[in-house]
């Protein structure tokens, strides 16, 4: 079963451009000091929490949440599907804390490299923002449409998704990000040992969903290897 995503309204984040967070060239600025203080900031939170959901997606939620806990079954594995370029992806959704819009990421003096992107601001809490197709080594080709998801749709947008071990918490950006799936362990196949790709080496296992092979990423690998690269 797949999930799909919901659909984020376009907001005009002046806040982002012209204010405390952009070039601050706003002529509010003088009058609010800062963006929080501005009611058209207030309009924008109201219009994001206030957005109604998409159609169907309220039933889709009521429906998965409404089944008894033995109908998805202990042997299942809960993954949340991504695309970094031309290669599919998924993580153990154990090891992920959210999926939200893009956000501008800003550098760190004397510590961006090209893994490690810079910082990004969620709610108000500044978290490193990295390029995972860095880590992973995956081939930067331009998006040609060939590899998406075949029904498109919110998924289909750029996402940043947030994964969390422990005290660590780190972001990256995806090209898009179908939802999650629930597949059963019987589903997972080996990650034959000849395969030429360079994400096999974070990988615990493949499977395949809509005609894509996905990489089954190990979490714990993941999250190693980005913490040498914070060091």
């Amino acid at each position: 079963m797949s999930l799909s995503l919901p659909v984020i309204p376009t907001v005009d984040d002046c806040w982002n451009r012209i204010g405390v967070s952009g070039d601050r060239t706003c002529p509010e600025l003088e009058t609010h000091i800062h963006c929080r203080n501005c009611p058209v900031f207030s309009a924008a939170a109201r219009s994001f929490f206030d957005r109604p959901a998409p159609s169907g997606y309220l039933t889709e939620w009521t429906k998965i949440l409404a089944e008894p806990t033995v109908q998805t079954g202990t042997d299942d594995v809960s993954l949340l599907i991504f695309r970094l370029h031309g290669e599919w992806l998924a993580l153990g959704t154990r090891a992920v804390a959210e999926v939200t819009t893009p956000r501008p990421v800003h550098r760190i003096p004397h510590r961006s490299n090209r893994v490690i992107d810079g910082l990004v601001n969620l709610r108000g809490q500044l978290q490193i923002c990295v390029s995972l197709h860095e880590l992973l080594g995956v081939d930067p080709r331009p998006d040609d449409g060939h590899h998406r998801a075949q029904d498109g749709g919110a998924g289909a947008q750029p996402r940043l998704i947030v994964i969390q071990k422990d005290s660590e918490t780190w972001a990256f950006p995806a090209d898009e990000v179908p939802g999650i799936h629930r597949l059963p362990r019987g589903g997972l196949r080996n990650v034959p040992a000849t395969l030429a790709n360079p994400t096999t080496s974070f990988s615990q296992a493949l499977f395949t969903w809509r005609g894509h092979s996905i990489g089954y990423l190990d979490d714990q690998r993941v999250f190693a290897a980005l913490r040498s690269q914070g060091k």
